[in-house]
This record gives structure tokens, sequence and C-alpha cells, in this order.
């Protein structure tokens, strides 16, 4: 069985679609989402004060306050989407998101768009206390951020199961972001976590694993389900 980590508006995807691939696996959801109310009104305020800003969005939760923006107000702006969630959110809503490579922030830092961005005027949409990586190094390479922390994440209090998660039995855990991966550890630190092998999406988070007493953790560039599916049935079966 595997254990995977994934956003309560998640769970019943990432679980049907591991049931389809034929991978036993109980999908949990460790925290929920809860709008900030004066984020609205600051994202729409820096995007019609700067009509040149580059657009960076890290997550679906924050795709979908800039999607219900768009229905009234479109945009010029060139947008990134970190992963295939999404985009597919801001797809839907109109643009042409531009989405890394490696769905994680590495990639985004990697884009072509992002090398050259001193005095670059730069929306980070994101939620309260996540993404600290890509808001360092823009700023470190002379962008004009700004962040517009649209949500927060609290704790599921029990956690929500996809099924009932056999501990003693564990193949794999898969945790695509540091977040999920410390509130997991946080939330079942007496559970057999470290000797188990765990999947993730950037070499940044797996060595961040290894700091948490973790021997095996591997990598896979993507975070979707089809990709995570892939590679487990590639290395992991």
């Amino acid at each position: 069985m595997y254990l995977i980590t994934r956003p309560l508006a998640k769970l019943a995807t990432t679980d049907s679609a591991f049931a389809g691939a034929g991978l036993s696996a109980s999908v949990i959801a460790l925290q929920r989402t809860i709008e900030l109310a004066e984020g609205i009104p600051r994202l729409q305020a820096l995007l019609a004060a700067h009509p040149d800003a580059i657009v960076v969005v890290t997550s679906t939760a924050a795709a979908i306050p800039l999607a219900e923006h768009l229905a009234t107000h479109p945009i010029n702006q060139p947008v990134i989407a970190v992963g295939q969630s999404t985009a597919g959110i801001l797809t839907h809503a109109g643009l042409t998101p531009i989405v890394p490579t490696a769905e994680n922030s590495e990639g985004v830092l990697a884009l072509p768009l992002l090398n050259d961005c001193a005095n670059r005027h730069i929306l980070l949409l994101k939620g309260k206390g996540g993404r600290t990586t890509i808001p360092e190094q823009l700023t470190l390479r002379g962008a004009r951020l700004n962040e517009v922390v649209l949500y927060e994440r609290v704790p599921l209090i029990p956690p929500v199961f996809s099924r009932t998660c056999n501990w003693t039995q564990l193949a794999g855990i898969i945790a695509t972001s540091s977040e999920q991966a410390q509130a997991l550890i946080k939330q079942f630190n007496t559970q057999p976590l470290t000797g188990v092998k765990w999947l993730t999406v950037s070499e940044r988070i797996a060595q961040q694993l290894h700091q948490y007493g973790i021997r095996q953790a591997d990598v896979c560039p993507k975070a979707s389900d089809e990709a995570l599916i892939t590679w487990i049935q590639q290395n992991w079966e």
C-alpha cells in the first residue's frame, strides 16, 4: 500500500487515479484551505497597477480566485503555473499559462522568462507561509516582487483518509510538497515513517526529508497523478 498526501479537494481524484491504475493506496488530506478575504482586493489592485507584470500562480487554490477575476477583467500579462492542475484552471479561464518541465519551485525559477527579471514586476500568487524558495530567488535577481497571499492552510483534525491506511504494510509514501511532508511527519511521528521509501517532486524536498531521518527519498519531476503513477510503476513496482 502507498500513502499519498494531497489537499482535501484532490483527495477523491487521486484515490480514483491510483485505484484505476491497480495500485493499492490511501490518500490523506492533512489540511484544509481557507480563503483570505484581503487577498482578492490586493490581487485586483496589483493586476491593474502593473499591466506588464509576470504573474506566477503556485497552486490550484491560488488559481481559482485569479480565474474568477478573469471572468470580468481579462488580463494580458504572461502567466506561469507551477503544475498542470493549476494550468488547467487557468486555461479554462481563457489563459495560456507557461508550465515548467519540472513542476516545482526550481522548475519555475529555471524558466527563461525569469532568468533576467531585474526591475521586472512579478506578482506571486500563493498561500500563507508557502513557497519561500521562489520569492527568495526572485528578490536576489532584482525583481520587483509582490507576494499576494490568497489563502492559508489549517490542520484537519483528524486528518481525512480516502481509505484505511495499513501502516505496517506501507510500500512507499508520496508527498508532493515540503509542507505536506512536514505535516505528515508531525502528525504521525509514532508510525514507522523513516524506514519507508518516499517519493517527492524536487531534490530540495528530498534533502529536507533526509534531515528528518528518511533514508530513501526519490524524486519525480512532476506532481500530477499520472506522472506519479507512471514513475511508481517504472521504479517501485
